[in-house]
């Protein structure tokens, strides 16, 4: 059995600029006019070792949609058992969800509390945050396409995963 991660940003996606470039001027003040449009989108991603990453978005993180993302994480790797690295947000330890879960297939293996360094979809998150801070976005349409794309571009890297696999897999050499 080879570990996916697993994790749900449990906020609103960041703001598209929320991370702006600073410009410097001695004669005036600069400024760039960027649409601010917020998303209140919750998003869910995960993030496969072997097997096909999934990131799906939901309007709020209850067990209920938790239990959606676990289905569509399986529709996506039908076969085998998935073990799912994950934090300790209470809708993951919900009755539903672990039901679900062991119907699916899909085990939980939980992190200790304040230890984002063991998921190493964490990585990923931010590298994903850092290529949507210069986008400019027409629409929500666009926006969501963006962060399937670059999600799925990503999850393709073992990087973010490579200091899990060296401390707790040891003897895999390679993944993919």
């Amino acid at each position: 059995m080879i570990p996916s991660y697993w994790a749900s940003f449990d906020e609103a996606w960041p703001q598209p600029f929320e991370n702006s470039q600073r410009m410097w001027s001695f004669d005036r003040t600069v400024t760039i006019p960027k649409p601010l449009v917020t998303f209140p989108w919750r998003s869910i991603g995960f993030y496969a070792i072997t097997g096909q990453s999934v990131i799906t978005f939901k309007d709020e993180l209850v067990k209920e949609t938790i239990v959606e993302a676990l289905e569509e994480i399986r529709e996506q790797n039908p076969v085998g058992r998935i073990l799912l690295v994950a934090d300790n947000y209470s809708s993951h330890h919900a009755k539903l969800t672990q039901q679900r879960a062991d119907e699916l297939g899909i085990e939980f293996v939980f992190i200790p509390p304040y230890s984002p360094t063991l998921n190493a979809i964490e990585p990923l998150w931010k590298d994903l945050k850092r290529e949507i801070s210069p986008t400019i976005f027409e629409d929500k349409d666009h926006f969501r396409e963006f962060l399937v794309e670059e999600f799925l571009r990503l999850s393709h890297r073992l990087s973010f995963a490579s200091h899990w696999i060296e401390t707790f897999l040891p003897d895999v050499q390679k993944l993919r």
